[in-house]
């Protein structure tokens, strides 16, 4: 389980003013997660001091085709198991081999952590939304409505 998030840098830059980003009908946005360098590090933890699995990140969202702006950010996330030696899954990961359910979990949590973040920065600076934003349609949840249900109970 992911018992620390944390951010240490934010990097954002844009290279078109937002008039000239609104004149490209298609932007490529490419997104590249890095986790890097785990170490086992002894942290305070609601479960007292504890071995943990700290992993370094990167999460970068770039603008391409055009290159019009990036957004990036480092920081680290703590892992913890009672059930896992650490030692073993620092070797594993140093190995090439790092478990993937591990690596979803850690990837998961820093994306759910900063993409309210990389919308906020992405409106600041003038670039597309960096994730897609839900569309709602009322016209279309009205006409649904209105339809018969088939549930059976």
């Amino acid at each position: 389980m992911i018992i620390n998030f944390q951010l240490t840098n934010v990097e954002s830059r844009t290279y078109s003013s937002a008039e000239d980003v609104r004149k490209y009908k298609n932007i490529n946005i490419n997104y590249d997660v890095n986790l890097k360098n785990p170490s086992i590090v002894v942290e305070k933890t609601p479960f007292g001091e504890k071995s943990v699995l700290r992993v370094e990140y990167s999460f970068a969202i770039n603008y391409l085709s055009p290159n019009i702006g990036h957004i990036r950010f480092e920081g680290l996330s703590d892992y913890y198991s009672e059930e896992e030696d650490l030692k073993e899954l620092k070797e594993k990961w140093d190995s090439g081999n790092a478990p993937g359910d591990i690596q979803n979990e850690l990837a998961n949590t820093m994306v759910a952590n900063l993409a309210p973040l990389a919308l906020f920065l992405s409106k600041s600076l003038g670039l597309p939304p960096s994730m897609p934003v839900p569309v709602i349609n009322f016209q279309q949840a009205q006409k649904k409505k209105e339809e018969p249900t088939y549930y059976h109970g």
